[in-house]
Formats: C-alpha cells, sequence, structure tokens
C-alpha cells in the first residue's frame, strides 16, 4: 500500500513480475483495494494471495512511533511475516522511516550489526558503485561506516560477482588530510581492517568507478543521493526545452533519440527498483515513493536475486569473519 501511486502501480509491477520472471509475491494491504485493482486489470483474484491489512503508514507519521504503537499496518505486516520466515523477502515503496524501523525492531539485526544501512547503486558503468547508507541513519560513527563497508563488500561480491570489491570513504576530497573527525577515524579503522580499502573518494567521482563501494554516513548518502537525481531531471528537462526552441535541433534529437533513451535507462531510478537495508535477519528492500508499474517490478526481481544468492547469511558470515 506504500508509494505514491499505490495500490495500482503496485499492483500492475506484481504482475508483471509474476508474469515474466515467476516470481510470487504476496500482496499486503487492504484487501478490498487489491482485488479491485486485480480486477481493474482483468486477472482474476483467486490464485493471488492477499494478506488482508486494514491501515498502512502515512507519509506525514512519525516512523517509530508508527512502528511501536503495534497499529495492523501493511509494513508491520510484511516484517512480522519476513521475521517469521513466512516470506523469503519484503518490497516496499512506502515510508522509509518506518521500513527501517521495522526492519530493525520486528525482523532484528544480525548478530555483529549496530546499525543496518540502505545502499545504492549508483547509475556509473558497470560494476555499479554501491552507496552505503543513503539514509538509514542521519547520524553514524566510525565503526558504524566500517560495517556498512563490509556489507557492501558482501553484496558487491555477491550480487555483481566483484572479487575483492573496493571500499572507499566519501569526503570532501581525496586526500587523507580531508574530512571531519568521522571521517579521519572510519579511514582509520577501515585501512587496518579486513577490506580492499582505497581511501577517500571526492564527490565529484563517485560516478567515476575509483572504489566498488562508497561509505558514507545516512545524512550525507541522502543528500548525495537526491541531489544527483534532481540534477538528473533538471539537466534532461533544460535540454527538452532547448531543443524545442530549435528546429533543426529537433531533427538532431531524433538521430540521437537511441542515445537519449540508453542514458535515461542507466540513470532512472525504476531501472534498480529498490534496494536493501543490508544488516538485517531477514532481506527488506526500499524503493522510491515515486515507483510506478516498471520500478516495481524492477524492486521484485532485485529480491529474487538477492534471495537466490543467498546475501543474507552470505553478509552474517562476512560480518563475523570481519569480526573474528
Amino acid at each position: 500500500m506504500g508509494g505514491d501511486y499505490a495500490p495500482a502501480e503496485t499492483v500492475r509491477g506484481a504482475l508483471v513480475a509474476q508474469r515474466e520472471a515467476g516470481v510470487t509475491p504476496l500482496l499486503v494491504g487492504d484487501e478490498a483495494a487489491l482485488r479491485a485493482q486485480l480486477d481493474a486489470e482483468g486477472v482474476e483474484a483467486a490464485p493471488w494471495q492477499i494478506v488482508h491489512v486494514p491501515e498502512a503508514v502515512a507519509m506525514d507519521e512519525h516512523a517509530v512511533e508508527a512502528v511501536r504503537s503495534r497499529r495492523p499496518t501493511s509494513i508491520r505486516k510484511s516484517a512480522e511475516m519476513l521475521g517469521a520466515d513466512e516470506v523469503d523477502a519484503v518490497v516496499t515503496m512506502g515510508h522509509t522511516g518506518a521500513a527501517v524501523a521495522a526492519g530493525v525492531l520486528i525482523v532484528g539485526r544480525l548478530p555483529d550489526v549496530e546499525r543496518p544501512g540502505l545502499g545504492v547503486l549508483l547509475p556509473a558503468h558497470d560494476p555499479r558503485p554501491l552507496l552505503i547508507d543513503v539514509g538509514a541513519n542521519a547520524e553514524a560513527r566510525a565503526r558504524h561506516l566500517v560495517q556498512f563497508a563490509v556489507m557492501g563488500r558482501v553484496y558487491q561480491e555477491r550480487l555483481q560477482g566483484l572479487e575483492s570489491p573496493r571500499v572507499g570513504l566519501l569526503s570532501i576530497g581525496e586526500e587523507e588530510s580531508k574530512g571531519n573527525s568521522l571521517v579521519h577515524e572510519a579511514a582509520a579503522m577501515l585501512a587496518s581492517g579486513g577490506v580492499n580499502y582505497v581511501g577517500h573518494v571526492d564527490p565529484a567521482h563517485i560516478f567515476h568507478n575509483e572504489a566498488d563501494v562508497i561509505v558514507c554516513d545516512g545524512f550525507t548518502g541522502n543528500v548525495v543521493i537526491k541531489t544527483a537525481e534532481a540534477t538528473a531531471e533538471y539537466a534532461f528537462g533544460e535540454l527538452r526545452a532547448e531543443v524545442v526552441k530549435r528546429p533543426l535541433a529537433k531533427l538532431a534529437a531524433l538521430g540521437l533519440r537511441p542515445a537519449f533513451r540508453a542514458l535515461r535507462r542507466r540513470i532512472d531510478y525504476a531501472e534498480i527498483g529498490a534496494t536493501p537495508l543490508l544488516g538485517l535477519k531477514g532481506l527488506l528492500l526500499i524503493g522510491h515513493g515515486r515507483s510506478k508499474a516498471p520500478a516495481v517490478t524492477n524492486a521484485l526481481l532485485a529480491a529474487d536475486r538477492a534471495v537466490r544468492a543467498k546475501l543474507v547469511p552470505t553478509i552474517a558470515s562476512g560480518l563475523e569473519s570481519a569480526t573474528a
């Protein structure tokens, strides 16, 4: 029930994932609304497992309070099923804070994790670098960043097949002298830890494949990712406006359309679908609130790949080895 276009786009995305990839989604939320949407799509509701929950967390609600109140919300019920191993993964396009709170308070953290981290693959050339954390923790300590690095390394190994992924630390410059006290302390710990640490990463170089895992606190990561999205949208909008003004540019744009479409696909969050909250005992993926059906489909496919790659138990094993 989460997201700006739920449940219509959520259901459409689930239908495509089921038809084209054989993923079997359970729909959690208001049963009447979900059945009505299935009917609207011309699909018989009977084969679909619908878990009826009457309420959802509103975007303006306080996340932790909404989860702790024990109200019967769709994200709470989803987390309870994940914690009880009744489902293999949870995908949500709703309230990020509520999803994080449900993950921590209901699903639970892995034994060696103090803070889970939300990682997102950046739209660079393959292999895409993973930026972690992008919003689960507004504040973090150096040891949390080290845990993000270990979890991010395992993610890149399992999901993108990288050997010894390079770990970088986001800072205001590549020089070791730059950065705040958090960066300096984390850099010292990463340099002596069990990851392939390659040093600071300048924000201007996050798309240059200088590192396979880029670590930062959640406040910084959230600002970075939202600024990048807004900049891309602005640039495409301005380019479109300038092309419209010029007849010759319109002709040139027709020839460049395949290139523009390819670039749009690479930087579109819908192509990723959702990103995992790493460090939980179960697999919880959080998507963009503006997600439409293609993003929901890709989110479910990403969850399916992560389940098959045994991401959660591998992260647990990696953390255990790093702290041994």
